[in-house]
């Protein structure tokens, strides 16, 4: 049986109705799939899915890593990154894939937090 229900964090009073649906109130459990950014390319879901975070684990090289859905970037980390920082992307979507596809000379490790739609 699925989720019946979504408890939300927090809703304005001003929020109504059809405003407060799933892209204000979506549930905060999540996967982590850590990833070493010297692998050329990894599918961390070959379904559409949510994208809510990364967390450097490991400093990122002097390259970007980007996030795709399907052949489309959607979102770059800069290159640089220092361990210990994190991106928030609160439940952004995307519609076919989620793949993570830093340079191929890249080095680092991240966690991402994701969940399938």
């Amino acid at each position: 049986m699925g989720r019946t229900a979504t408890w939300a964090n927090y809703i304005p009073s001003a929020v109504q109705g059809p405003a407060a649906d799933a892209t204000l109130a979506v549930h905060p459990e999540c996967n982590m799939t850590v990833i070493d950014t010297s692998t050329d390319s990894t599918t961390i879901s070959s379904v559409p899915a949510l994208l809510f975070g990364v967390y450097v684990n490991t400093v990122l090289s002097a390259h970007t890593v980007l996030f795709t859905d399907g052949a489309t970037t959607k979102i770059t980390l800069p290159a640089s990154l220092a361990a210990g920082s994190e991106r928030d992307f609160r439940g952004a979507r995307f519609e076919t894939s989620l793949i993570c596809d830093p340079d191929n000379s890249s080095t680092g490790n991240i966690t991402v937090f994701w969940r399938p739609i």
